[in-house]
């Protein structure tokens, strides 16, 4: 029997939720035709490129790409613009990344610490023979707000360049609530801002999350100053374990990236604190729903540094002990989205999933566009991700009809796991491949059922 090309009279590559890709097959015209509607996988690779600077290539200078340099760089946030923030942390100042590259420093000056307020490369951060700045968060003004860890601070930047410390006393560490100079931190470490331009600080050492206001008004939302632990409650009666990274939902939870505890916690506008995924005290890379699921290693590299609410409601987290970008849905279910876990799996490579490389990645951000940023500190660049999707080729040559079986073309990311899925009446799907994407796509040949129409569906590999 000859094989027969089928017409592709109104064929398009749709893709579903961004995870998900169907094609109807209608034996009535030998007509191919893509669909598309909602759908949600367990599995979204992202595939990473450099964004700004150069693996390995510590320095100061600013430029566009891999002709900028960073030194550690921490702490990442993004304004409405699209334009991406970064603690520089060993060379004590702040830079700024347009959509295009162009690496900028909008405060302070490399190399040099202190705690003077200024404008540009008048302002000092950070302390002699200790980090710079750490955590960043932007408001809708473009204001952006820094951890000045070891000086104890929370300063503000304006999209102008002018620093002032909004809350805080240089030097002086402590737990004091307060307005302005009376409060007290003690080593701050990650910032979120909430859409009514409050402030939230992870204040490490401290083992408390703390709220300021615009105005610099100072309270601790929840745990208890020095009480480390693990437990869940409200207020003062829940713990911490030096938390390093926070992050704002659209209403206004807090998620803590609970660094020794492993774990992701949960905090409500009213303090009540919850473990979202990760269980206390127990390392590890494992994916898995609630207290299942493992971050972190069990030597000094620790767990999760930073957390991103992304576009998608889910919340993004640097593993740093595994070297891997994990997600977490608001139910608690954790997946790996970019990298290879373990301590020695470290490296600079570009890729999807797995293939890709980070460094002890301590900071993340996520744009309303999908695409997750993270600060590859030991690598001394700042990486961008976007997640992967794959489609069925609907050329006449890639689509044919042959003694029963219908030949196909998918394009998809190398190395990354599909299954393909057959269904006579789109509600009960049985699947009918499973295979890795190669260079040139993943080829398929599939049984025709006995319906009138056939439908086919690809999905990433869970």
């Amino acid at each position: 029997m000859r094989s027969h090309p089928i017409s592709a009279a109104s064929t398009s590559d749709w893709v579903w939720g961004g995870n998900l890709t169907a094609l109807i097959l209608s034996f009535a015209s030998l007509v191919v035709a893509a669909t598309r509607g909602q759908a949600q996988s367990n599995y979204t690779p992202y595939s990473f490129t450099n964004f700004a600077g150069t693996p390995g290539g510590g320095g100061t200078n600013d430029g566009i790409g891999t002709a900028a340099r960073f030194g550690g760089p921490e702490g990442v946030a993004l304004d409405n613009l699209g334009n991406v923030y970064v603690a520089d942390t060993f060379n004590y100042t702040v830079r700024k990344i347009t959509p295009g590259a162009v690496v900028t420093t909008l405060a302070g000056a490399a190399g040099q610490y202190g705690t003077n307020d200024g404008t540009g490369n008048a302002a000092r951060f950070g302390a002699l023979y200790a980090e710079g700045p750490t955590g960043l968060a932007v408001d809708r003004a473009g204001n952006v707000y820094v951890a000045d860890g070891y000086n104890c601070t929370i300063r503000k930047i304006t999209p102008s360049g002018v620093v002032t410390t909004l809350a805080g006393s240089p030097g002086v560490p402590g737990p004091a609530d307060g307005t302005g100079s009376a409060a007290r931190f003690n080593y701050p470490r990650g910032l979120t801002v909430d859409n009514a331009g409050n402030i939230y600080v992870a204040d490490e050492n401290g083992c408390t999350i703390r709220k300021v206001t615009p105005g610099g008004v100072v309270t601790t939302l929840a745990g208890s100053p020095g009480s480390i632990g693990s437990m869940d409650g409200t207020g003062n009666a829940a713990e911490f374990s030096f938390p390093y990274g926070v992050a704002a939902d659209s209403a206004t939870n807090i998620y803590v990236a609970d660094y020794f505890n492993c774990t992701i916690r949960k905090v409500t506008p009213a303090g009540v604190v919850t473990t979202l995924a990760g269980s206390a005290g127990k390392h590890g890379s494992a994916d898995g729903i609630g207290s299942a699921a493992r971050f972190g290693d069990n030597t000094s590299s620790g767990g999760p540094t930073a957390v991103a609410v992304g576009c998608d409601g889910n919340i993004y987290v640097t593993d740093q002990g595994n070297n891997t970008l994990r997600r977490v849905t608001p139910g608690g279910l954790v997946t790996t989205v970019a990298g290879l876990a373990g301590e020695f799996n470290y490296g600079n490579a570009d890729g999807t999933g797995i293939q890709a490389r980070f460094y002890y990645p301590i900071g993340v951000a996520a744009d309303s566009a999908g695409n997750v940023y993270v600060s590859d500190t030991d690598n001394n660049r700042i990486t961008k991700g976007a997640a992967s999707i794959f489609r069925f080729s609907t050329g006449q040559r890639n689509l044919l009809v042959s003694n029963g079986m219908f030949s196909l073309q998918l394009i998809g990311p190398v190395g990354v796991g599909v299954v393909v899925d057959a269904s006579g009446d789109l509600r009960f799907w049985t699947p009918i491949e499973s295979n890795v994407f190669s260079q040139s796509g993943l080829a398929l040949s599939v049984p025709i059922g006995t319906n009138r129409n056939q439908f086919f569906r690809a999905r990433y590999a869970p």
